[in-house]
C-alpha cells in the first residue's frame, strides 16, 4: 500500500519535541556545544501545505539559525522545494512585517535543512539535495537551498546513532517494527512487541512507558480519503496501461486499467482489516461493499 510509506512520521516529531534532545542533535549536526536547553524555541509549524501536511520539527537556537527536521521513509527530491517554502511561511511568523519596509538590513536567522531517512533502499551515510537540481535553466545558480539528508536505518556501523542516543533510540525502535512485520507479524503486533522489548531494553523507555497506548495511532495512517483515491486511481491506471499493452488486445488499457484499480483497492482493503479498522470505515474510503469486504476477511 504505497499511500502508507509516511506512517512514521508522527511519532519521530512526537519523541524528538523535547528542547534537550533538539539541543543534542543541534550540537552534533552543527558542530556546536551549547548546553542550556532554554535557548531553544520550537517553531514548529501546523497544517502547512495541503492535506494538513506538516514538518517534523523545526526550532530556533538562540537566534543563530534555524533547523528543520523531517523524517521520511521514501526520498523526496522535491524536498529542497518543500523546505524553501517552508522557510518562507515560517519567517513570515517570526519577522515583523512591517519591518520589510524599511531601509535598514533586517536581520534573520540562519536556516539549516535536514533530513532523516530510515527506508529499505540502501543510502549512503550523507548525502546533498539542492533546489538549483530543480531549474528548469541549471546554467545560473542565483538561488540555492541545500537539505543534508542522513541514513538512520539502524546499523552499528552507523556513526551518527553513534553520537546520539535519542536517534539511535528511535531508530532501534522502528528496527524492531520493521523487523517483526517482516516476520509476518500483523502492525499491531509489530508494534506491541517492539514496544514491550525496547522498555525491557531501555530503549525510549520513559517515552514509550509514558505514552504506550498513544504510539500505535501515531505509528498507523491516518487516512485521507481524497488523497488515497488519488494514488489508487494513479497506480491502477499505470498497470493497467501495461498489462493491456502486454496483452494487445483491442481495449486492452481499458480493461487492465479497471483490473489494476480493483487489484490496488482490494489490497488497500486487506491492509486496512489486518489493521482492524471498522469495515463501515474500509467501505467508505474504498467505495467497496460490505459483502465484498466480507469476502476479503476470510481470505486472512
Amino acid at each position: 500500500m504505497k499511500a502508507k510509506r509516511n506512517y512514521r512520521d508522527s511519532l519521530f516529531r512526537s519523541y524528538f519535541n523535547n528542547k534537550k534532545m533538539l539541543l543534542e542533535l543541534a550540537n552534533l549536526l552543527e558542530g556546536t556545544d551549547y548546553t542550556d536547553a532554554k535557548a531553544i524555541r520550537i517553531t514548529t509549524l501546523k497544517g502547512t501545505f495541503f492535506n494538513d501536511l506538516k514538518n517534523d520539527i523545526s526550532f530556533q537556537l538562540e537566534n543563530h539559525f534555524l533547523v528543520l527536521f523531517e523524517h521520511q521513509s521514501t526520498v523526496n527530491e522535491n524536498m529542497p522545494l518543500r523546505c524553501l517554502l517552508y522557510a518562507a511561511k515560517l519567517l513570515q511568523k517570526l519577522i515583523d512585517q512591517r519591518a520589510l519596509y524599511k531601509e535598514e538590513l533586517l536581520t534573520i536567522p540562519s536556516p539549516r535543512f535536514y533530513v532523516f531517512y530510515n527506508g529499505s533502499k540502501n543510502l549512503p551515510a550523507e548525502q546533498e539535495l539542492q533546489l538549483s537540481h530543480a531549474f528548469a535553466d541549471t546554467s545560473r545558480k542565483y538561488l540555492e537551498l541545500t537539505v543534508r539528508l542522513f541514513n538512520i536505518n539502524y546499523s552499528e556501523n552507523n556513526q551518527l546513532l553513534k553520537k546520539c542516543r535519542a536517534l539511535r533510540d528511535y531508530s532501534l525502535f522502528i528496527a524492531r517494527i520493521q523487523q517483526n512485520s517482516a516476520d509476518g507479524m500483523t502492525l499491531t503486533q509489530a508494534i506491541n512487541e517492539a514496544i514491550g522489548y525496547c522498555i525491557q531494553h531501555d530503549i525510549m523507555k520513559s517515552f514509550l512507558a509514558e505514552k504506550s497506548r498513544e504510539v500505535y495511532d501515531m505509528i498507523s495512517f491516518k487516512w485521507d480519503a481524497e488523497v488515497a483515491k488519488e494514488v489508487w486511481k494513479e497506480e491502477a491506471m499505470e498497470k493497467g496501461m501495461k498489462q493491456g499493452l502486454e496483452k494487445g488486445m483491442e481495449k486492452g488499457i481499458e480493461k487492465g486499467m479497471e483490473k489494476g484499480m480493483e487489484k490496488a483497492t482490494e489490497k488497500t482493503a486487506i491492509e486496512m482489516l489486518r489493521d482492524k479498522m471498522d469495515w463501515k470505515l474500509i467501505a467508505k474510503y474504498t467505495s467497496l461493499s460490505l459483502q465484498r469486504i466480507a469476502e476479503l476477511s476470510k481470505m486472512l
